[in-house]
């Protein structure tokens, strides 16, 4: 017979599920709203506790959140490194101070601290009804949301399944991590060539954890991280407990459990790299913070799998933060979906939205997935909060996958998300193909990476529009084609923030340039490989104009309008002789070809290292010596009676080779 505690435990969980992740729900729980309040007190009364995330009064709090925020995450001096300590220590003792009293209205009552968040004005708590009470009557206490929990959507039978094994039933609220590679077509592999490869940048990928030792991340700086509350509340990080940071902290979950490579799947799309696959922004680090915890099957419905609190994700999102000082964080990418909603859904995920204002106002992107259901005019949480970015899939021919859910006014971008290859968490040399939203967020995470090399300064704002501005439109039969979305170019974003003109001359009869002599627009900032090509008996001089120097090829970086010169030299033939003379002084005569040759006046400054010399027959020529620069004269034993043509060249100490002297040796 079930004991008391495993009695009351299985009623938590069944009200838990029944109020959170009831097939036909479209918002969350809130206090703000009568339904929202009856919901969760009828939870705190069936469970004897609810778990809540309070939003809670500060003092200044605005002020003191623009003085932490304005500390963006790029180089920094020791000063403002100083300044920023300063002000994010401010904006954390201020919450914190705050925090307590709102724990010390509720003494007397049954409660507990789950988790507390160091720069966003919210509280995690579980509450017994009496205490749910004293927050709803305290005048401190803005708001109240359940801190939800949501899981992997099992396959609906009789449809296709993506790679995952998953595909969402179109009314089922309940959260999953969903997963994809395409580079060249939405403009990376360009701004690749340009030097912008993400280098120096890290994407910070919230998910299920990462298999580190996989070849796509060989070389990477991987800082791991685990916000974890797990199926009992107690912690599901590596440690047993609810906090990890370090080595290890996010390694993902065994291979039973539905879901346990997401992250490193997607981590592999937005910043991987091996051999020929690349995600992104290749050269990116990762910042992988594991935020799902193990559910057992009883809970999921048959058979283990992964589920993630709201709490944890705002803690992930919160430790992201508080690295923006020491590292240069580009991007937050999310694969993961909630609840759904038309338009925006700022006022039912206050927290959330508080957590994505703050990333933002540091200049750190949050893109998130709109979701696998197929659904027209309803995205997913949190990609329905109008300061994330919400990405939809589309196909490699431009049109919109049949499973993504569309938005006109809460969808900011597609990206390709049918068909994307990146790693998985099978081995370290394994890879799959996905299809999914969560495929198309982590191309849009990655770059962000791209983009903020090339303007390390730039506003989230800035980004996104230039983005949206140049992306290639992609419309949708769910509004009969009229209002098209844009798919990323970053290509053509990168242009579109700042371009500057590099004119490249030449003498086009002595040599030409790769990119090829004129005039082209590359973005500001830009690294531009320039490569002198010398025509033949031609060697390359050196550049000059706005670079100088004898690099070849040279790196242009397009701080503003520039023109170089690739200076080419002709080496000239030396002037040469030849004979054909008969020797006598053996037992048996022997015909003896002599060449003589001296440099050509013409080549002055040119540093000539030695020369060559060819027996010709007709168009053919055979190589039959190279001496060195100060030998002037060559026999040849042997040569018979016959008539010999030679040539005889001279070779810079680069290794090119003049024109030809053609000489002839014969009797007289």
């Amino acid at each position: 017979m079930p004991s008391g505690k495993s009695r009351a435990k299985a009623a938590f969980w069944l009200a838990f599920f029944a109020l959170t992740v009831s097939p036909r729900a479209i918002s969350a729980p809130s206090m703000k709203s009568a339904a929202g309040a009856g919901l969760l007190r009828e939870k705190a009364w069936t469970a004897g506790r609810a778990q809540v995330i309070v939003h809670f009064s500060v003092p200044e709090i605005e002020r003191l959140t623009a003085a932490s925020a304005q500390f963006g995450s790029f180089d920094e001096t020791p000063e403002r490194a100083f300044e920023r300590s300063l002000a994010d220590a401010a904006l954390a003792k201020t919450i914190e101070y705050a925090s307590w009293k709102i724990t010390a209205e509720l003494q007397g009552t049954e409660y507990e601290v789950v988790s507390r968040f160091d720069y966003i004005p919210f509280l995690t708590l579980r509450v017994s009804p009496n205490a749910l009470a004293v927050l709803e009557n305290s005048p401190d206490v803005l708001g109240i949301e359940e801190d939800r929990v949501q899981k992997l959507i099992d396959p609906p039978e009789g449809e296709e399944k993506d790679w995952t094994g998953e595909r969402p039933i179109s009314d089922d609220p309940r959260v999953f991590p969903m997963l994809d590679d395409s580079a060249s077509l939405i403009g990376a592999s360009a701004a690749w060539d340009w030097g912008f490869t993400g280098a120096g940048w890290y994407v910070a990928v919230l998910d299920t954890g990462i298999r580190k030792t996989h070849e796509m991340f060989a070389g990477k700086t991987i800082l791991e991280a685990c916000r974890a509350l797990g199926e009992d509340g107690t912690g599901g990080c590596p440690n047993g407990q609810a906090v990890m940071n370090g080595p290890g902290s996010a390694v993902h979950y065994s291979s039973d459990i539905k879901g346990y490579d997401h992250g490193t799947h997607v981590s592999g799309i937005a910043a991987g790299r091996s051999g020929v696959r690349a995600g992104i922004a290749k050269d990116a680090d990762l910042i992988a913070v594991k935020v799902f915890s193990r559910f057992s099957a009883g809970i999921c419905g048959g058979e283990p799998c992964v589920a993630a609190y709201d709490s944890d994700i705002l803690a992930g999102l919160n430790y992201v933060y508080s690295l923006r000082g020491a590292h240069k964080i580009a991007s937050v990418n999310m694969s993961l979906s909630q609840l759904f909603f038309q338009g925006f859904c700022d006022s039912d995920a206050p927290a959330m939205k508080s957590a994505i204002d703050l990333l933002r106002s540091a200049g750190i992107a949050t893109a998130v997935a709109t979701g696998n259901n197929a659904l027209c005019g309803i995205i997913t949480s949190p990609a329905c909060i109008s300061t994330s970015i919400a990405v939809g899939s589309s196909t490699k021919s431009d049109g919109r996958s049949w499973f993504s859910n569309w938005d006109a006014a809460a969808q900011r971008l597609f990206a390709p998300g049918s068909s994307i290859t990146s790693a998985t968490g099978g081995s370290d040399t394994e890879y799959r193909a996905g299809n999914g939203t969560s495929m198309a967020t982590p191309h849009v995470a990655g770059a962000w990476a791209l983009l903020r090399q090339m303007l390390p300064g730039a506003s989230v704002t800035t980004l996104l529009n230039a983005l949206r501005e140049t992306g290639t439109p992609i419309s949708s039969a769910c509004d009969s084609y009229v209002i098209p979305i844009p798919r990323l170019q970053i290509d053509k974003a990168m242009l579109s923030l700042g371009a500057r003109s590099l004119t490249i001359e030449s003498e086009n009869e002595r040599g030409t340039t790769s990119p090829a002599p004129g005039t082209h627009q590359y973005p500001i900032n830009a690294g531009i490989q320039v490569t002198a090509m010398p025509a033949a008996c031609v060697q390359f001089n050196g550049w000059t104009g706005d670079e100088t120097g004898t690099a070849n090829p040279i790196t242009v970086t397009m701080t503003r309008d520039k023109t170089i010169r690739a200076d080419f030299r002709y080496i000239h033939a030396p002037t040469a002789s030849a004979k054909k003379v008969l020797n006598r002084s053996f037992s048996q005569a022997e015909h003896i070809d002599i060449l003589t040759w001296r440099n050509s006046a013409d080549n002055t400054g040119l540093t000539i290292a030695s020369f060559k010399i060819y027996a010709v027959s007709g168009s053919t020529s055979t190589p039959l010596a190279t001496v060195n620069a100060d030998q002037t004269a060559y026999s040849r034993r042997n040569a018979g009676e016959a008539a010999t043509r030679y040539a005889v060249a001279a070779v810079t100490s680069a290794g090119r080779e003049g024109a030809p002297a053609l000489v002839t040796a014969e009797l007289d």
